[in-house]
């Protein structure tokens, strides 16, 4: 992951303003706001890195190993994972407690704001012939829609981050960044009450060689990781919050889900609880690199944790759309 990826994850906007070491891009500084002195070089060379950082107002300065950790609560260990950081071989000292996330609840104006964006998104989705036909084929049938409440963006929105009650941000031409509602699937995560907490949109203009997400965490969401069900004492982690829902849909009533979204995000406390308590706790993770780091970092920290990646496909909603895996039996059989 490079520098200009962590600095998206991280809610601000850099814009390219010259080629000085392989490229450099200004914008307003996560630590003091200030509206265009905060500068990165995504390509430099750095000791164990690549890429640097610097803010000309407050003087905070590092490599992408440091931003990875100051500005997105990354573990040292996971952002040295995930900027692929070039370390001497020691061996670290493991503290739960100092990996977990505190939750942070959104503003009122934005959960207002983004329960209002859900309702109409579903409205617009009920109408979307083709993306329901994609969802049933992924396992979640028009019911799972109507309860979990997906919806459908159909265009790129930018509204001003004000308006959702997120403090300002300019750029270095001294315009506002804007809050980025993608095209693509809006996947909520809702209280008992009805407000929307955290809100992920999966874009429909995704490529694989694309520098933005396929997930789009929207700005302003509640940290920690989404989850599906609370109360029972199997706990099913996977990666992606459309597996969660379609795995919710076949098992809620004996599993909860948990969804990381990346796999080296660190469990917030609501979840460490969760996995703690549970009498199983199932990974089920991608069949890839990314996922066997996936299952190593939950091991880690939860030891009766419990590989479980599907059987057939690379991830839950593949296995269901070219394999029709019974989801339902799958689990009961762990």
């Amino acid at each position: 992951m490079t520098l200009l990826e962590l600095a998206y994850q991280a809610g601000i906007n850099p814009k390219w303003v010259a080629s000085t070491g392989g490229g450099e891009y200004h914008s307003s500084c996560p630590a003091c706001g200030g509206r265009d002195r905060f500068f990165i070089q995504p390509s430099r060379q750095m000791s164990k890195c690549f890429g640097s950082y610097c803010c000309r107002q407050c003087g905070i300065f590092g490599d992408s190993l440091k931003f990875a950790q100051k500005f997105l609560n990354y573990s040292f260990r996971d952002a040295a994972d995930a900027v692929n950081a070039t370390l001497p071989e020691i061996t670290m000292s493991f503290d739960r407690s100092s990996k977990l996330v505190s939750l942070q609840e959104p503003p009122a104006i934005w959960k207002e704001k983004a329960t209002d964006f859900v309702n109409h998104a579903h409205e617009r989705l009920l109408q979307e012939t083709d993306v329901l036909t994609y969802l049933q084929a992924r396992g979640l049938p028009v019911d799972a829609v109507v309860r979990y409440k997906l919806g459908w963006s159909d265009i790129n929105e930018f509204l001003p981050r004000v308006s959702w009650g997120l403090g300002k941000q300019l750029r270095p031409d001294g315009k506002q960044n804007l809050l980025w509602l993608p095209k693509g699937i809006v996947i909520p995560s809702i209280e008992q009450s009805g407000s929307v907490v955290r809100l992920k949109v999966r874009r429909c203009d995704w490529k694989s060689d694309d520098k933005l997400p396929k997930y789009v965490a929207i700005s302003g969401s509640m940290n920690g990781l989404s989850r599906v069900g609370s109360k029972q004492r199997i706990v099913i982690v996977v990666e992606s919050e459309l597996d969660a829902y379609a795995l919710y849909y076949e098992v809620g009533d004996f599993a909860c889900v948990v969804a990381v979204g990346s796999n080296i995000k660190n469990p917030d406390y609501v979840v460490d609880s969760l996995a703690k308590s549970a009498t199983r706790l199932l990974i089920c993770s991608d069949k890839d690199a990314a996922g066997q780091k996936m299952f190593t970092k939950w091991k880690k920290l939860y030891p009766h944790a419990k590989n479980y990646p599907t059987p057939i496909g690379k991830d839950i909603g593949e296995a269901i759309e070219e394999h029709g895996l019974n989801v339902r039996e799958w689990i009961l059989k762990a």
